[in-house]
């Protein structure tokens, strides 16, 4: 154990190299396979994919119940919520990662994607005039309320994860637009 390296946090395993990346991946997408079908195993093996063959053709679904605060806020300021349920997708994901947020440095780790729907009720939650955002400080995930989407060759209307990226300038929450929940 003594020549073994610290990090400050888990997340920074996987900037090391890619064969860490995945091998890393792959056993939590193994452990999560066999200790059943959780939502984390779904994200965990829809990102697999995306780094594998660059798409996945999983169909979206539901990472669990639209949280209590955001479901009053929309209430009491009439904000049409399309469904009770958070939905996410692979296309989503896809566009978490794409070339053009990794060459900035805006890419949410895995991990943190993975994590994401248990996290979110730790969170800080605002809303800026047209979607809710969900921040832990250094990322924020965009959740559109009424977000329409194909889902088995049907255009539905739900409440969907659309994306998330690296916050560059943490007083990004003080601006005006921005409502705290």
């Amino acid at each position: 154990m003594a020549n073994c390296p610290s990090f400050g946090s888990l997340s920074q395993i996987f900037y090391l190299k890619p064969f860490y990346f995945q091998t890393i991946l792959y056993l939590c997408i193994l452990f999560m396979e066999t200790s059943g079908n959780t939502i984390e195993s779904q994200i965990a093996a829809i990102l697999n994919d995306i780094h594998q063959k660059g798409y996945s053709s999983v169909q979206p679904f539901s990472i669990g119940k639209v949280e209590e605060r955001m479901m009053q806020f929309a209430q009491a300021n009439t904000i049409t919520l399309a469904s009770d349920e958070l939905y996410m997708s692979a296309k989503q994901l896809q566009h978490c990662m794409r070339a053009s947020k990794a060459t900035k440095g805006l890419v949410v780790s895995d991990v943190d994607l993975i994590g994401f729907p248990q996290n979110r009720f730790q969170m800080d939650l605002y809303y800026d005039g047209e979607c809710f955002l969900y921040t832990d400080g250094q990322s924020k995930f965009i959740i559109h309320p009424n977000y329409k989407m194909k889902i088995s060759r049907e255009l539905v209307a739900n409440v969907n994860f659309i994306t998330a990226t690296r916050i560059k300038d943490p007083a990004e929450f003080t601006l005006p637009k921005y409502q705290k929940i």
